[in-house]
């Protein structure tokens, strides 16, 4: 198992703490304690604003954590530094203590992508559509990007014994970037007949509908669909293929070709929804 990064190791480490106040202040708040007075949650809250500062926020600018996010903390932190200096209303921490959860999981998916990235081996550069659509799909849906991430590092994998996953995994990366572009709602209201037995638009309809919108030329919309079918087919075959060789290596050489052909469709698909070479 790859060690933790030391990032995340602090961030967890902090919210433990943070977590531990919570608690300390949600008790005195539900026994009608209005104010915060005891010496000992008051240095609680000190503890919590020092592992910030001394263990968390360095890591944080070492990763390339947005600035903005990483202001909003320094900021939450120093109202309760100043907080914790003297008798505050049990409320004011409550408030506080909040606005960081709002934040937390958006921060912890931006920490477990650029830890991921620093803690990985030494593998070849990603090429420029590759890092195209990996930084679009970071910013648009983090847990994509995380799941398009694992993709490459599985294929540059020389390693691996199987790649049947990788393929399910890719073909989920078009369909949760499908569904944040084209909710089942929208597609419907345009009136399309759905495919036989489906009981929601398919991946093709919803790439058609996307492009349709953006007035892409039928050449194009119809490249794009081939390309869906192509990746929907590849999953399904590879799901088959073990069962119609003989050779287990042949098998896993095999396959690992055909996810990277596959592969190729279904990026060029998200360059096209995500506009990249329109960029």
């Amino acid at each position: 198992m790859t060690p933790a990064h030391p990032a995340t190791e602090a961030w967890a480490e902090w919210w433990r703490r943070l977590d531990a106040l919570g608690t300390a202040i949600k008790k005195l708040s539900a026994s009608g304690t209005a104010n915060v007075k005891a010496a000992g949650t008051r240095e609680q809250a000190r503890d919590v604003v020092q592992c910030y500062f001394r263990q968390v926020r360095q890591h944080l600018i070492d990763l390339g954590i947005d600035f903005g996010q990483i202001q909003l903390l320094d900021a939450e932190m120093q109202g309760i530094i100043e907080i914790a200096a003297k008798v505050t209303r049990t409320a004011t921490y409550k408030k506080s203590i909040k606005t960081l959860e709002q934040s937390r999981a958006r921060l912890e998916i931006a920490i477990e992508i650029a830890s991921t990235a620093a803690s990985a081996p030494a593998s070849r550069q990603l090429g420029p559509t590759e890092a195209s659509i990996s930084r679009m799909l970071n910013l648009l849906i983090p847990t994509t990007g995380l799941s398009y991430q694992q993709v490459i590092q599985d294929l540059d994998d020389s390693k691996r014994v199987s790649y049947r996953g990788t393929a399910s995994e890719l073909r989920e990366v078009l369909r949760e970037l499908l569904d944040h572009l084209a909710p089942d709602a929208e597609v419907m209201k345009t009136g399309i007949k759905l495919e036989q037995g489906q009981t929601k638009p398919t991946m093709k309809q919803k790439t058609i509908f996307i492009l349709k919108v953006r007035g892409v030329n039928e050449t194009q919309r119809k490249t794009a669909s081939d390309a869906i079918e192509a990746v929907e087919g590849a999953v399904g075959s590879l799901a088959r293929s073990v069962y119609n060789r003989g050779s287990l290596s042949t098998h896993i050489g095999t396959t690992h070709q055909e996810v990277l052909v596959f592969k190729g469709y279904a990026e060029a698909v998200l360059a096209e929804l995500l506009e990249i070479h329109k960029c």
